[in-house]
């Protein structure tokens, strides 16, 4: 059940308009997700779950079909690696883990854009990944009482 909560309150946190500016800015709420189910419960989630996420993304986003889920798929494999040692990260550690991955997930979308001849701009990246660390404390607050209840 806290997987269907937590994914449902991506999509709304995905779909919430901001202006075209902020819009580069705005946090991978579905990557984040993904990998936090992923470092929390990596028995249970792995990297087709975060493919399955990867093909959600690619319908809420409009993108072609396969771009997230190649994507969420690499980055979802390497937590599924660390995964015996994520989960006694400290907090700060898993932020500057989730910086590494969103900086990582960017650039894989970019250059599967970049393939495909599509004009791409990477300026963006360190500030998304950074507004993503912000937003990550939450997360990992959420799964950790879900995992936690649940034990």
């Amino acid at each position: 059940m806290g997987v269907i909560i937590s994914i449902a309150m991506a999509v709304i946190l995905q779909l919430i308009p901001v202006s075209g500016y902020f819009l580069l800015w705005k946090p991978n709420f579905l990557l984040l997700v993904a990998v936090g189910w992923v470092i929390f419960q990596p028995s249970q989630w792995g990297v087709g779950f975060a493919a399955a996420v990867g093909l959600l993304a690619d319908i809420i986003f409009r993108s072609p079909i396969g771009l997230h889920v190649l994507t969420f798929s690499i980055i979802a494999a390497i937590p599924l690696f660390l995964s015996g040692w994520l989960v006694y990260f400290s907090l700060i550690h898993r932020c500057v883990f989730i910086f590494l991955l969103t900086i990582l997930a960017e650039i894989l979308r970019n250059m599967v854009f970049s393939m495909w001849e599509i004009p791409t701009d990477y300026s963006y990246i360190p500030m998304a990944a950074l507004v993503s660390v912000l937003v990550w404390p939450f997360i990992d607050w959420f799964l950790k009482n879900v995992n936690y209840k649940r034990n």
